[in-house]
């Protein structure tokens, strides 16, 4: 029971990282668009992106190599945030939004996202943890049972 209780409490905690970190970032991000020029802004996008996506392909070798599925989630959710980065030069200008309202809106997404995914997390280890007390499987054996054939007498009438 107290394993349960660390992978939860683990899983959350990661999660809330994850969260901070993207929150950090874009906050760091929409300070500085107000202080640098545009071509040092398009290199910072572009270092960004292409540390996030760094970050991506080390987890997705790790993952690979370790066959952890949770870690390829994470290199999931890294590629989601460079190509997020990247498209910050691009969405902005064909929808009509400031950069600081697109960021805005990733920032929730993301946060949304995380929010999302830990009350999943719980919610399966919780099955888990309860599919793990019960003891029904143990008592109730399914055999099979073989019924017995039944043969119909029919009668058959003579003269028909």
């Amino acid at each position: 029971m107290k394993i349960f209780k660390k992978a939860i409490i683990r899983d959350i905690i990661t999660n809330v990282i994850y969260s901070i970190l993207v929150i950090l970032y874009f906050w760091c991000y929409n300070a500085q668009v107000t202080l640098l020029d545009s071509p040092t802004i398009t290199k910072y996008i572009n270092i960004s992106s292409l540390t996030f996506l760094g970050i991506a392909i080390i987890m997705f070798e790790w993952a690979y190599r370790k066959d952890k599925s949770k870690l390829y989630v994470y290199g999931l959710e890294f590629l989601a945030l460079a190509i997020f980065t990247l498209l910050i030069k691009h969405i902005p200008k064909v929808f009509g939004y400031t950069t600081k309202t697109y960021t805005e809106i990733g920032t929730y997404a993301f946060i949304g996202y995380y929010i999302l995914k830990s009350g999943i997390q719980y919610t399966i280890e919780k099955q888990n943890q309860l599919k793990s007390l019960s003891d029904i499987k143990e008592i109730v054996k399914e055999e099979p049972r073989k019924k017995t054939t039944k043969r119909k007498n029919l009668k058959v009438e003579e003269g028909k």
